[in-house]
């Protein structure tokens, strides 16, 4: 029999400290969206952002280097959000069916994180201009999006997916802008606008069977 002592199995303190580095980072990150949302630009500092979670600023520049870079992750954060809820679809084999999930996906992702779609479409824009490496990768958020209206289109007319898109966004966003502000009457009345001015863009385009 061994004599060699017996150490009690203990979990990775590594690991263990990067998920409550990952978990400081949502939380901080979640805190300056509703900073921004609820109190608007001007109170979205450091010091306003480390109150909200009884932290210190210095976590905020640990994880964040500072104010600017606090807004860029909060930025890239928004859209990756926008992202997973497009990616989630993604496996859907018919485009058609697909074209509808995403649709119905844009507004379920704008209405249940408010705070983040007003990140990327609202107010950060009134305190800080994203750098133009965040732009671009923010703006591949759409790429499913232009993909499966690709897909809907017959092939030669695949070079017009990305205008189509932009008209499709345009009319998702306007309506979903407006619901957010509460200016066109009851969750009900929002979603049967939406879906007549996505179907308007879709008929006239040629992306319905």
């Amino acid at each position: 029999m061994s004599s060699a002592p017996q150490v009690r199995r203990l979990g990775d303190v590594r690991a263990a400290r990067a998920a409550m580095e990952t978990d400081a980072r949502a939380s901080l990150l979640a805190a300056a969206a509703v900073v921004l949302s609820e109190e608007g630009p001007s109170a979205l500092t450091v010091r306003r952002v480390a109150e909200t979670v009884n932290a210190s600023t210095k976590m905020i520049y640990t994880h964040f280097g500072g104010k600017d870079g606090l807004f860029n992750a909060l930025y890239l954060h928004s859209f990756a959000g926008l992202t997973g809820a497009f990616q989630a679809h993604g496996e859907v084999q018919d485009p058609f069916l697909r074209l509808d999930k995403l649709i119905s996906a844009y507004r379920a992702f704008a209405l249940s994180e408010a705070a983040l779609y007003n990140v990327m479409f609202g107010d950060l824009g009134r305190a800080w201009e994203a750098p133009i490496e965040s732009r671009r990768q923010a703006w591949t958020s759409f790429a499913t999006l232009r993909d499966t209206v690709r897909l809907c289109l017959v092939p030669d007319r695949a070079g017009e997916a990305s205008r189509i898109s932009y008209l499709l966004w345009a009319a998702m966003h306007g309506v979903v802008s407006l619901e957010l502000r509460k200016l066109i009457g009851s969750a009900e009345d929002s979603e049967q606008l939406y879906h007549l001015a996505v179907a308007a863009v879709r008929d006239a385009h040629g992306l319905t069977r």
